[in-house]
């Protein structure tokens, strides 16, 4: 009698155990290593990233956020069909998560699957509560502009600029959408307001030099240059400057 009620008495102690859900303790524990988790991947420590993130979420298996740091871990790994499906779980989870559908699209993109990365951008934006909107419209903005979709492109650029003015990459997208179609004079003139954000950006101003290139503005182009290598420490871009300068004969200037 005894050995067929302890079958039934641990069943229903699992029963519960799995009712109660998971404790305070516990996702704080979960919080703490996630956050740590967090850190190793900014630090590009994958090994250290994925070992805190896997116990996290064995802690916490309900949490999103942690499904959603695995994805990203993942896709830094190289191991894109793993980050997809922690993406997915993200969203089953969470299906409101803007920022898993923000980060689901950049892995559709990235495999070439623009179409569906798009409809996970529009999603993304659609939430109203999405802190930080404008990433969402310069992914789509990149993904137009892959297709050569120069208006849609444009636009998107457009949206995410006017949602965070100071968001420098979409200016650089926008100016590129416009210098893809012509619009070479445009193209500088969003550069220039890009500049006026934030004057020692030193990629603006390679931009600018090169599409005053394009102009034969070169007086402009050479004072556009002479202020990468006044604000860069990169190697590349402060060689690739001083070379177009050299070129121009104004190296010495």
């Amino acid at each position: 009698m005894t050995r067929r009620i302890l079958p039934l008495l641990l069943a229903a102690v699992l029963s519960l155990l799995a009712c109660a859900g998971t404790s305070p303790e516990r996702k704080k524990e979960a919080s703490a290593r996630m956050q740590m988790g967090v850190t190793y991947l900014e630090q590009r420590n994958l090994p250290a990233a994925m070992r805190e993130l896997t116990k996290a979420s064995e802690l916490d298996p309900e949490n999103p956020e942690i499904d959603m740091m695995l994805g990203l871990a993942y896709q830094s790994r190289g191991d894109l069909g793993k980050a997809e499906e922690h993406f997915r779980i993200a969203i089953g989870k969470r299906p409101e998560y803007a920022e898993a559908h923000n980060n689901l699209g950049n892995l559709l993109s990235q495999l070439g699957r623009g179409d569906e990365a798009i409809r996970e951008y529009e999603k993304a934006v659609s939430n109203v509560l999405y802190p930080t909107p404008e990433y969402g419209y310069y992914n789509m903005g990149r993904e137009y502009l892959r297709r050569k979709d120069l208006a849609k492109a444009e636009s998107m650029y457009g949206r995410a600029i006017v949602l965070n003015p100071s968001f420098l990459e979409a200016y650089r997208g926008l100016a590129l959408a416009q210098g893809e179609g012509g619009r070479w004079a445009d193209s500088a003139k969003t550069l220039v307001r890009c500049l006026e954000v934030s004057p020692s950006f030193a990629q603006g101003w390679m931009d600018l030099g090169s599409v005053y290139l394009k102009l034969k503005r070169n007086r402009e182009a050479a004072d556009a240059f002479r202020n990468v290598l006044a604000h860069s420490t990169e190697p590349g871009l402060r060689g690739q400057a001083a070379k177009t300068l050299d070129l121009l004969g104004q190296g010495g200037r």
